[in-house]
């Protein structure tokens, strides 16, 4: 499936742009028609990176989709009906943005619609799972259940990501330093240092002349530093939208040492947690396989899984699909086979996402372990060989 991207008008004669999952765009016509919403204008097939949040990076969207399934869920487990529960969580938000986001859903099953339906329409505020896991809840009836496991789902990402940037700030504080340091060197105290010594009319050591020619350069040639700054970032502009250079990088990153491991075992951790939610839910296999590989960002690892759906559709099973993909790690094909044999592949793939988490947050703590001294390191080299130039410079001064 693809997405497209429509400007609607809907039956209370609200115009808003949403993102639809359809086969064609004949297809998304036909959903957003079965959904009560006229498309006034079709506005081109979307990227899946595009429902990740909101398109304007300086506006900070504040509905938080954890705290929102662990407020609802609590009400659901004691039996308040969704409409009701919904009507709780909007007298009780503070926040306005949340506010009207909850009453919007609450309005629309007022007007009869389902609620997987409504999330739909908020596609970047939501994961991509939670729509079809609500609405496998609907058909099952088993909604607080479904939320219940979206609550959890929710909670390991979080942890996950949590652990990520709070393991992150320390080697990040250390290279901030680093370059401070680097900058204050070779821009402040090198040159007053050298301007000081050909003021009384001596001659540099060659130690010294090499540091003093390193911070003209650094000075003298600033606009290569600003180009190139200018050039990365243009580059990891480029890598975000499909092209060449995303291809190029998505590639790259996974040869890296130590870091294209750990890339390849969180994007292949993420679509494993996302295979094993929507399969213990009960969401349809062909389904499930198209949603989790939504979640997926480097499309190398991607590319690999492209064929899973139609082998599925050929009759072969789950874990021989998966199994032509390099990136799938063979313990996860055995438990999935176990799985498949006993009717437990949602309990499987649990137990393996669980262990690849693990497996991350391990790799995690080697590479900091491995970053911090290396920066710590460089650092104290750079002030030893300053130093060193600067009190060579010194003796000669003194004719010791």
């Amino acid at each position: 499936m693809a997405l497209f991207r429509f400007k609607i008008i809907d039956s209370s004669g609200k115009k808003t742009e949403i993102l639809i999952d359809g086969d064609s765009h004949s297809d998304a016509v036909q959903k957003l028609n079965s959904r009560g919403a006229f498309p006034l204008e079709f506005l081109g097939q979307a990227s899946h990176m595009d429902d990740r949040g909101p398109k304007n990076i300086f506006k900070r969207d504040k509905f938080n989709v954890y705290e929102f399934t662990n407020r609802l869920a609590p009400l659901l487990r004691s039996h308040i009906p969704i409409e009701k529960s919904l009507g709780i969580l909007a007298e009780g938000s503070v926040d306005p943005q949340t506010k009207e986001v909850i009453t919007d859903l609450r309005k629309g099953l007022h007007e009869g619609k389902k609620l997987s339906d409504l999330i739909k329409n908020h596609g970047r505020r939501f994961p991509k799972l939670y729509s079809n896991l609500i609405e496998a809840g609907e058909e099952s009836g088993a909604l607080s259940e479904v939320i219940q496991e979206l609550q959890r789902f929710l909670a390991d990402s979080r942890e996950t990501k949590d652990f990520l940037i709070t393991s992150s700030m320390y080697p990040i504080i250390i290279l901030l330093v680093t370059a401070g340091v680097f900058i204050l060197l070779f821009t402040v105290f090198i040159p007053k240092f050298a301007k000081m010594f050909i003021d009384m009319g001596k001659e540099l050591p060659a130690l010294t002349q090499f540091m003093v020619t390193i911070s003209d350069v650094a000075l003298g040639y600033w606009f290569i530093w600003v180009g190139a700054i200018i050039g990365i970032f243009i580059f990891w502009k480029k890598t975000q939208t499909p092209g060449k250079a995303q291809d190029w990088w998505h590639k790259t990153v996974l040869t890296l040492p130590i870091l294209g491991k750990l890339f390849e075992t969180m994007e292949v951790c993420r679509f494993i947690r996302t295979l094993a939610v929507l399969i213990k839910n009960h969401v349809h296999l062909l389904n499930t396989v198209s949603i989790a590989s939504r979640v997926i960002e480097n499309q190398s690892i991607s590319l690999s899984l492209s064929n899973v759906s139609s082998e599925l559709r050929e009759g072969k099973s789950l874990s021989k699909a998966l199994n032509k993909s390099p990136f799938v790690p063979k313990v996860a094909i055995q438990m999935l086979q176990i799985g498949e044999q006993s009717g437990t592949m949602g309990e499987m793939l649990d137990e393996v996402a669980g262990q690849l988490e693990n497996e991350l947050k391990l790799l995690i703590k080697r590479l900091l372990a491995l970053f911090e001294p290396i920066m710590i390191l460089f650092l104290a080299g750079i002030v030893f060989v300053v130093v060193l130039s600067i009190f060579m410079a010194i003796m000669d001064m003194s004719d010791i």
